[in-house]
Formats: C-alpha cells, structure tokens, sequence
C-alpha cells in the first residue's frame, strides 16, 4: 500500500476502523446498545439494554456514545425509519452500529419511505455501519439509501442494497469530508452504485459487487484522490467507472469489470440491462472506465479485466477512448499495463443472491491483483488471499489475491442428504445419517463439518462427511452442515425435511369406484407413522395379486376385494370389500333409488356426477362445458345444485361474481328432452335477468326447491339475498333476507334447505354466531333464530351446508378448521337437537370444503380432504350411526391414472 500518500491514508483509515473488534468496542466505552424491534419489552426510552432494548435504531443513535456498539436485532419486521446519525467517536473509539440475526448473524433490514435515506450521516467522523440491508420501501424515491455528508472517517461495511430509486445511486457521499470507505457490500440488481461528489477526498470503494446497476456503478465528481479497487462490476446501465470532473489522483485498480453481452452468465430478466440499457441513446454507458481531462494527474488505472460492449470503448482517458487495454497502455504509457479483457463466466450456483463468483475459466483474474492497491483484508464474504495450485502467482511479488470482489476458491459447494436408516420417514425417536458432499475443484482436504439436526440439540463438528442422530421428539427438522476445507473456506447447505412422527398403527381404509364397462379403480387411504412402502390388491377374481389399483373384470358379478399395506416399517394391513361389477345400463344413477348428484370444480372446469345408492353405483363423470358467454378461463368460485319437483335438476356457478346455471332432466324422458339431456340448452345468467339482477359483489351462492321452484340464494357485501323463477319463466327480484329477519351484516358463509313451503338458509354473521332464516311462503313472512346463542357449537365456521330429510328436519353443517359438525331443526316436532361432532365419529377432521344432500333418512355428506380427494359418509337416521369417510372421484374419467381433486362441491340428493 504504497502508491502515494492518499493512497496509503485511505488504507490506513480502513485498517484501523474495520480491523478493530466489536468487543473492544463496547468495553471501551462500557457496554452495547441493543436495538430490538421484536421485543415485547423493548421501549425507546428504555436505555437499550439487553432486556429492555430500543425500538427503533434511531432511539440508539441518539444516545450513543464513542466507543460504543449499537447491536441491531434483525426479528423478522423491517425498521422502517430513517437513521440520522449526528454523534461522532473518535479514532481510537469508534461508534458502531452493528446488524446482527441471532444466533448465527446475518443483515438486519432498514426500509425508509420514498424520500429519505436509510442512513444518513452528516457532519460526523469515526463511524462504522456494517452488517445491513436496505432498499426502497415505496419507490420512487429521490433519496440515496445512504447518504454521507461532510463527514470524516467512515466505514460502510458489508451492506446489501436493494432496489432504490430510478437514476439515484445507492450511496452518495458528498460535502467536505475525507476517507469515507464503502466496503464488502452486495448492490442488487436495479440498485444504483456509488456516487462521490464534490468535496470528498480519499473515499474507498472497495470488495463491492455491483449487479446490473441502474446507474453508472462507481462515480466521483471533482473528488480527489478516490480509490476503487477490487470491485466486480458485472451489466451497468451507466459506465461501470466513471472520474469526472477535477478528481486527480485516483486509483482504479484490481477491479472485474464487464459489460452486457450475448455471452454473458447472469439470471435472465434481472435487471435494467436485459432490456433497456442496449445502446447509448438509452442510458447505455459508451466505455467501461471514463477519466476526464481533469481528472488525469495522478491517476492509475491498472491490473483490472476490461470486457466492453462490442461496439463500444473499454476506457476513455482525457476525453480520447480506446477499445481494449493494449491500445490504452500503447497511447497512455504507465496506464493499463496489466489490465486484461476478460469476458468473465460468473458462476451464480454458489449464492442465494446471485454473488457474481468468478469461475475456474476465469484465470487471468486469479492470483494477480496489484499487493499494493488500498483495500481491506478480506474478500465480500470473509475469505482471505489462497493460492490457486492450477494458476501461476503473476501478482507482483507472488501475491496471491484475485482481482474483484472474490476469492476463486476450490471449496465450491456441499450438499447435505439426510435419510432414516431404515426409512424417510418415521415415529419417534427416529434414527436418521446425515451425509454432507463437498465440490471442491482444487482437491483441498476437509477439515471439519459442523451439522446442526435442527432440533435443538448441540451441533456436531466431524472430520467424516457422515454423522449418525436420533430424533427424540415428533416435528420436521431441516437439519444444516458448514463444511471447513484445510484454507478455512466454508460452505453451507440445508437438507430436505425429515418428519419424525407421533408412533402409532398401520390403519387401512379404501373405496373402489367402478364403471359399466367392467372396470374397478380402488382409491386407498393408508396410514402409519412410516411412510407406505407399497399397496397390494387382490381383486377377487382369481388372478394374481398386483401392484395396479385398477382392473377390468371378465365378467359381470360380485367380488371381494382386498387391500394390503405395508409401511416402511415393516407393518402390514389389509382390507376387504364387496363389489358389485355390472355392464353398461345408461343412466343407471337417475333410475328409481336413492339418487344423489354431485358437482364440483377446479380451476375453471365443472363436472357432474350421479350416484344411485339402491344400485351401489356411481357414475363416471361428466364435463359441463361453460359457453363462451360465462368465460371459460375464469375460475369457478362456488356451486350448488338442485332438484325440483318436476325433476329438474339445475346447477349454479358463480364466476367472477356472476351468476350462471345450467338445467338437466334427471327425471323419465318427457316431450323432446330424454332422461339425462339438457332442458336449456346453455348456460343463463341470473345475474342479467331482467328482474334478479343485477346484484354485485357476489362471493358465495346456495339453491334450494320448493316445489318447482328454484330460490336461488348469494352472498354479496356481507348481506344475503334470494331470489326465485327459472330461465324460461324468468327470475324474481333479489330480496334482502338479512333485512327481512334483521339479522345484523358481515356475513361470511351460506347454506339452504327446504322443508315443504318453507325456504331454510343458514349464515355465518361477523360475529362467528350461526343463525338460521325461515322464510315460510303460506304465512308470506320471514323469521329466524341464533343457533349459536342457543346451542353454542362451532364458532368461526369456514363453510355451511344444509339438506332435508324427511319429517321437516333440516340438518345444518359447519366446517370449522378441518372438522365436521351438524345440527338438525325437527320444525315438525319444533325442536333442534344441537351439535352433534361429525368428525369425531368418522375418525376424519383434515377437510376444506363440504357439501351436503340427503336420499330418504340419510344424510348424504361429501368433504375434500387434504390430499385432494373427495370423500363420501352416510349418516344414517335410521339406523343412528355413521360410516367411516370413503373416497369418490369426481373430476376424471379415468381416475386411475389421474387422481381428482376439487375446488368447490355441491351436492343434492333426490
């Protein structure tokens, strides 16, 4: 560090700064500020201890005093403030501010408003800011994220700056001031970079790496004696260097500096450079390194890889440009004599955030960065100089660092698998073998690897890639390994989640769906502590057991199939069930019977599919295209379906706050319309017609008949409304049953039912309460009651559904965080039985949507559980009990290959 005497202040200012301990620190003065936004107890007037520390770092910073360490706590909110820093240390006590994650550290975050700094420092000196990340909370923006005016010996250290505001650099050092160092700091793409103005002497810009900067990278106007010096500068919108102005005496020396270009590696679409900055007319910088004629005097440029643009200049000196470093040094003498063109091939695997890491391709760069420049000790990320075996020392003296803001390391990446020694999965406490794999290129051995299982307990360093643990308690644990090679690099990786589970049984439960074309698809739900190893299924016919859950029989009949699990414990389970198997009879689930049809979507696809219950059959599904007029790209938000007295059934959708419905004879042909065909040949919207509508902001609908008429009843604005007819009689206005029951807004979920002449809807009110509106059409008035008030029962439902069975009882179903409860109002008797717990009897509570129908004394209820299947229980009145949850597809013809999974049910049972 003997280029000149500014030179050498400017590494001096940063020796004696960056090299001194965060623990001298504090002693020195007598202790830390602690900065913790996620404390309970923290207070801004709490004197920020450890146990009571400040809110906010700006509370900190006008309390603190030389020699002391404000210790910011990164909990998980941004401090969104500006940090005006107006105390000052001293040389051999610096204040520092210090951002810290605990346990392990990392970069606490500072987001300021539109037209503020993060950091502003002005009229202060012997200040370090390091370990911070920043970027614009609401752009645009006219202030840099950090701004340094008249101040004297500062350090900024180890940033990571985000997105700022167009055409603003980063950080902006300006006014008199001198050795202002900007240090080891990432700038993100569409960040700006530095900007030293007017008045600053000896700044340091060194270790930064600049990703597709939206502003030039590094500039100094009328700056003397500014330093940039081990910089990666990769795609600048602007030049990546640019001295103007009178700014003598600068030093750019050690940097990697290139260009946008059809060569080179960096994420696509990141940046203003991919598709903006393409030519000068657009903000396209025409050199790389620009010094001006008043900015010569002794000023080196030296020892940097130049790649330009290919129609542009590598350097402009004096105002004169030269497209490569030969041409420079042969017109500049002294200037550029080390300086190559290297078209750099960033290696992006190695770093969350992009780091542009040189490559082992990228020789020229590696093991030959001038000694003598000013910078700090260590690379952007900790690493000190190491030799390259593959690469000759051309660094004068045989020195040993790289150019840029990295060091080529050969430790390049590990990997951290972590399996079950007897499986992936399993109940506790669960042996498991972590296994770490290092890339290291230069063949460097390891030293140790450190894992940490995640779990609490203590990390473990090993001289082997291989570790044994157990898993003591139930949970998923992400476990960590940083392996050390014999040069100290570290490297780190995180592994997959092992779930370790509650022990417990192997249990089996299954449905087999079948065609009229012979073919059986079993649709099996094991489960273990272990992860199911296989299924076996016997299909009764006499062949072979086998893997395939589906089958084609020979021949009509009934059969028992078994099912057998086993779990890569080693447990095993079966389960045996009759099944039916008959030849096609067409619309075998509308003949005579207990009938249920049921609706479903996903995305925007609607289908129907009908099982009769006398006949033990479902049918296959069936799509129900939407016309164009609906908008077959929209997504389907709710269904429900009904059938009238003249068996018609009618279907409603609701998409994008519409309407729509679709009709379908389910009962014996009638005139031109055969059982099963449409009786309107299209979707109509409710929505439109001439009286109904229109009625906005619809979020959820239900239907219900009486008689053959269809009420159609929406959810819209926290209100609930009704309105009745058909598409060929057209469609009454909608009325606010909310308003005719007065029952208070804010309702979030709906279900409807009838009993004789009376149209049941129940709703969910703001205040989680369920209450009940019976609209009775011989009395023509509308009354209701709260059935939470009076039953208790599940508050803050996620869904309601409804059906009617015989003897007027209307039976109301709530969802509510996966489970199933129910009510039945017997108006006959004039009683309610209160909450029954559905799930509690099914053995199932892992649903997100209901629906629910009913065929004679059964209630027939359908639920989508967790892994997307749609699952079938009988409550039978009758006999007064519950069967278990089987599965029923209802989104694929051949749900064999294709598993279904719905979005939204509807359900009604005839």
């Amino acid at each position: 560090m003997r280029l000149r005497q500014s030179a050498a202040l400017i590494a001096a200012a940063a020796t004696s700064v960056l090299g001194l301990p965060v623990a001298a620190h504090a002693a020195a003065a007598g202790g830390t500020l602690y900065v913790d936004n996620s404390s309970a107890s923290c207070a801004d007037a709490g004197g920020g201890a450890a146990d009571r520390p400040y809110c906010t770092i700006s509370a900190a910073a006008a309390a603190v005093q030389p020699g002391q360490t404000v210790l910011v706590k990164d909990g998980g909110a941004h401090y969104r403030e500006s940090v005006r820093v107006t105390r000052s240390g001293t040389r051999e006590l610096p204040i520092t501010f210090l951002g810290l994650t605990a346990p392990t550290g990392g970069k606490s975050a500072v987001a300021p408003d539109a037209e503020v700094s993060a950091f502003e420092l002005t009229g202060v000196h012997d200040v370090v800011v390091r370990n911070f990340a920043t970027a614009r909370y609401a752009p645009p923006g006219i202030a840099p994220l950090v701004s340094v005016t008249d101040s004297s010996r500062i350090t900024l250290d180890r940033f990571w700056f985000g997105t700022g505001a167009p055409g603003v650099p980063a950080v902006r050092i300006s006014g008199a001031g001198d050795h202002v160092t900007v240090g080891r700091s990432y700038f993100s793409t569409g960040s700006g970079g530095v900007s030293v103005a007017a008045g600053a002497r000896s700044s340091l810009i060194t270790g930064n790496d600049f990703n597709h900067a939206a502003t030039a990278s590094v500039t100094a106007t009328d700056a003397p004696d500014t330093a940039i010096t081990y910089n990666t500068i990769g795609f600048s919108c602007g030049e990546s260097v640019r001295i103007d102005g009178a700014s003598p005496g600068a030093v750019v020396e050690n940097n990697v500096i290139t260009a946008q270009h059809a060569g080179a590696i960096h994420p696509p679409g990141s940046g203003p450079a991919d598709a903006v900055c393409t030519t000068a007319a657009n903000g396209r910088g025409e050199t790389e390194i620009s010094v001006s004629a008043g900015s010569t005097s002794g000023s080196k440029v030296d020892f940097n890889t130049v790649h330009p643009w290919p129609d542009a200049s590598a350097y402009t000196w004096g105002g004169a440009s030269y497209p490569t470093a030969a041409a420079f040094a042969a017109a500049q003498p002294g200037q550029a004599t080390h300086d190559v063109d290297l078209d750099a091939t960033f290696d992006l695997t190695l770093d969350s955030f992009s780091y542009e890491r040189l490559t082992d391709a990228d020789r020229s760069a590696v093991d030959s960065a001038d000694p003598a420049a000013p910078g700090l000790d260590t690379d952007l990320v900790g690493m000190g100089p190491l030799d390259d075996p593959d690469v000759p020392n051309t660094a004068p003296g045989g020195a040993l660092r790289d150019r840029g803001a990295y060091e080529l390391t050969g430790q390049r990446k590990v990997t951290l698998a972590v399996t079950g020694n007897r499986a992936s999965q399993g109940p506790a406490p669960f042996e498991v073998t972590a296994t770490a794999t290092v890339v290291n290129t230069w063949g460097t051995p390891q030293t140790d690897y450190t894992f940490d299982f995640g779990d609490g307990t203590a990390p473990v360093h090993s001289t082997s890639p291989t570790v044994g643990h157990v898993y003591q308690q139930p949970g998923m644990y992400y476990a960590t390994v940083t392996a050390t090679d014999a040069h100290g690099v570290q490297v780190s990786a995180e592994s997959q989640g092992t779930y370790v589970t509650e022990p417990g049984d192997l249990t089996l439960s299954f449905g087999v769906q079948t065609d009229l074309d012979l073919n059986a698809t079993v649709i099996a739900d094991a489960r273990s502590p272990w992860r199911i190893y296989s299924y076996e299924y016997d299909y009764g016919d006499g062949n072979a057991r086998t893997s395939a859950f589906t089958h084609h029989y020979a021949a009509p009949g009934s059969y028992t199939v078994t099912v057998t699990a086993t779990d890569e414990g080693g447990r095993t389970v079966s389960s045996s069930r009759q099944v039916e198997m008959k030849l096609r009879d067409p619309l075998t689930e509308l003949q005579p019977g207990e009938r249920v049809q049921l609706v479903s979507s996903v995305g925007p696809q609607v289908v129907d599919a009908g099982a009769n219950y006398t006949s033990r059959y479902w049918s296959k599904p069936r799509s129900l295209p939407l016309n164009q007029a609906v908008g077959v790209n929209d997504w389907v938000k709710s269904v429900a379906t009904a059938v009238g007295s003249d068996q018609i059934q009618r279907t409603f959708t609701l998409i994008n706050g519409r309407i729509f419905g679709l009709d379908r004879n389910v009962g014996p042909s009638t005139g031109s319309v055969g059982q099963g065909e449409l009786t309107w040949p299209y979707w109509y919207e409710v929505t439109a017609a001439t009286q109904a509508g229109p009625l906005s902001g619809v979020t959820r609908i239900a239907v219900a008949t009486i008689g053959s008429s269809t009420h159609v009843v929406a959810l819209a604005g926290g209100r609930v409304y009704e309105a009745s007819g058909s598409p060929s009689h057209g469609w009454s206005r909608w009325g606010d049953i909310t308003a005719a029951v007065g029952f208070p807004g804010g309702v979030t979920a709906i279900a409807a039912g009838t009993t004789g002449n009376t149209l049941h809807v129940a709703m969910e009110g703001a205040d989680w309460h369920i209450r009940v509106a019976d609209g009775d059409y011989d009395r023509g008035r509308w009354s209701g009651a709260d059935m939470s008030a009076a039953y208790g029962g599940p508050l803050g439902a996620d869904q309601l559904a409804a059906a009617t069975t015989p003897g007027s009882r209307f039976h109301v179903v709530a969802l509510r965080g996966g489970r199933i409860y129910e009510i039945t109002g017997d108006y006959a008797a004039g009683y309610w039985t209160g909450w029954g717990d559905i799930s509690a009897a099914t053995g199932r509570a892992d649903f997100s949507r209901i629906a629910a129908g009913a065929t004679g004394n059964s209630l027939r209820l359908f639920a989508i559980a967790s892994n997307g299947n749609v699952l079938n229980a009988t409550g039978d009145y009758t006999a007064g009990r519950w069967s278990d949850f089987a599965a029923v597809n209802v989104l694929n013809a051949t749900p064999a290959t294709s598993p279904g999974i719905a979005d939204e049910i509807g359900a009604v049972g005839f």
